[in-house]
């Protein structure tokens, strides 16, 4: 194997999990033609990928980045939980909130997650691996307690928002094992900038989601 194909393998890779995880995709057809790919080994590649579960299907077919490369972001980052519980979770408070809901790595900055995302047409849309601000510096007890918090999350004007204010009901489901790289592994609905009319409801659906999280098996 030359350095120049395994190069090009891993930047393929590479790129095709980048894809799935800010677009909606659902053919090994639509990949090669959005990273102009020949249409034959981008279909070998894809197979492949779902066969080593790098990549994964939603409920309506659409490819998403898979168990495999969320478990290594997840051990990386020091959090003892298991990938494939994350996704399930965020699409059942997606459906009952109506809302933009992702998953988040907390520290300095929050890191919007991969497949661990979920949102509705018409409502806040945030792209994997986006990052936020605090628009205040949270106090270390807001990073760190039990039960729903609120926040307010500047966004970054890469991404096209020119660094509007994005409001996070959240709570904590895993504090992360690194001394090195404390964080707080988080699950949260996010609006616009302004009030949640309806935050009992969000927060009593965020605590039935941690409880079913902190259930056995």
């Amino acid at each position: 194997m030359s350095a120049a194909w395994a190069t090009e393998a891993v930047t393929r890779f590479r790129d095709i999990l980048a894809l799935v995880s800010r677009e909606q995709v659902r053919t090994a057809y639509e990949i090669a033609v959005r990273l102009k790919l020949p249409v034959s080994s981008t279909y070998l590649t894809v197979t492949e990928l779902e066969r080593l579960s790098c990549l994964a299907r939603d409920e309506s077919g659409y490819l998403l980045v898979g168990i495999r490369p969320q478990q290594m972001a997840l051990d990386a980052l020091g959090f003892q939980v298991a990938a494939q519980r994350l996704a399930p979770l965020v699409r059942h408070l997606r459906d009952q909130s109506g809302e933009t809901v992702f998953m988040a790595s907390m520290a300095e900055i929050l890191t919007v997650g991969t497949v661990a995302m979920g949102f509705n047409p018409g409502h806040l849309v945030v792209q994997s691996f986006q990052t936020y601000r605090y628009a205040t510096a949270p106090p270390p007890s807001e990073l760190t307690r039990p039960g729903v918090f609120e926040l307010t999350l500047a966004t970054n004007a890469q991404y096209g928002d020119h660094g509007g204010l994005v409001n996070l009901m959240a709570l904590q489901l895993a504090r992360s094992s690194s001394s090195a790289h404390p964080a707080t592994l988080a699950v949260g609905v996010a609006r616009p900038e302004g009030d949640f009319r309806d935050a009992a409801h969000i927060a009593r659906k965020l605590l039935e989601l941690k409880a079913f999280f902190d259930s056995p098996g």
